[in-house]
């Protein structure tokens, strides 16, 4: 039998601009967002069977449309590496300390825990963890540019999209990242949506134009709040928690990126005035360390 565990970051996007080619290693997004230490851990069981492969997500066994992202990547290894699993079944556990579906790139750091999981048994590069990890989000729909951020952690700028794109960190010593969560929303609604998409794509370039003139957190923040309003994507619900957590914050507050919620950075001082303030919001609040990049 092998088992083997691995814990990766999730991701909070503030703004984006997405890239698609017929190339899945090119197809990612620009944009900025932060990776938080709360994240999904993923243990990966092999023994002998007859082929069949079981998911859990949270103690709970996953029917196969909740868990698109997992199977896609299991099955993305299994094309390319058959001989170790003839004759074997394939246990997947995955334990979330954030919500799923919800804009915390759960599904990347699925795909990335069960190829990083999996690569001592196959003896695969960090490398080839990561393409295989970014080709089951892009073909999954389910995200764009979540894996290449985990990958490098912190707060950081999405300078030019796909798996090698060139990504750079934006200093956030001393912070921690609260995040708010009323509820899912699918990135797939989002992406299909072609007015949508027009608007993401010409508020989202100019966004990135201007955090790049000045990467500072104040930047990143100001420039994800402006997306929030300026593209739609959100409920009056989440504006108006952007609205009440900004005013009491050193920082802005914004929109998750794809999800129904709102976040922000908190320093020591502001923390406790923060909380106060949305003591009686109903949803899953969220307060992480920020995390460092896998590699």
């Amino acid at each position: 039998m092998y088992n083997s565990e691995y814990y990766v970051p999730s991701h909070i996007t503030g703004f984006f601009v997405p890239f698609f080619s017929e190339d899945y290693l090119k197809t990612g997004s620009t944009g900025a967002g932060v990776s938080l230490s709360s994240g999904l851990k993923t243990r990966i069981k092999i023994i002998e069977g007859g082929g069949k492969v079981d998911v859990f997500l949270n103690g709970s066994k996953a029917i196969k449309n909740n868990t698109p992202v997992s199977l896609k990547c299991l099955n993305i290894i299994k094309e390319k590496y058959p001989k170790y699993f003839f004759n074997k079944d394939v246990i997947i556990e995955h334990e979330s300390d954030v919500p799923i579906g919800s804009g915390f790139g759960a599904s990347a750091s699925a795909a990335l825990g069960i190829c990083f999981s999996i690569k001592d048994l196959i003896k695969i590069s960090p490398r080839e963890c990561i393409r295989i990890a970014h080709e089951a989000e892009v073909k999954s729909l389910s995200g764009l540019g979540d894996v290449v951020a985990e990958v490098k952690g912190g707060a950081e700028i999405r300078k030019t999209p796909g798996v090698d794109g060139i990504i750079e960190n934006i200093p956030s010593d001393d912070l921690k990242v609260m995040a708010i969560s009323l509820g899912k929303k699918k990135t797939e609604s989002v992406l299909k949506d072609s007015e949508k998409m027009k608007i993401i794509e010409k508020c989202g370039s100019k966004l990135l134009k201007r955090l790049i003139s000045e990467p500072n957190i104040e930047r990143l923040m100001q420039c994800s709040k402006t997306f929030t309003y300026k593209t739609g994507i959100m409920s009056q619900e989440i504006l108006d928690l952007v609205k009440i957590v900004g005013e009491v914050n050193s920082y802005d507050a914004s929109g998750i990126m794809i999800g129904e919620g709102a976040f922000t950075f908190i320093n020591k001082e502001d923390e406790n005035r923060v909380l106060e303030s949305i003591i009686d919001i109903k949803g899953d609040i969220i307060v992480s360390p920020i995390a460092s990049g896998l590699l």
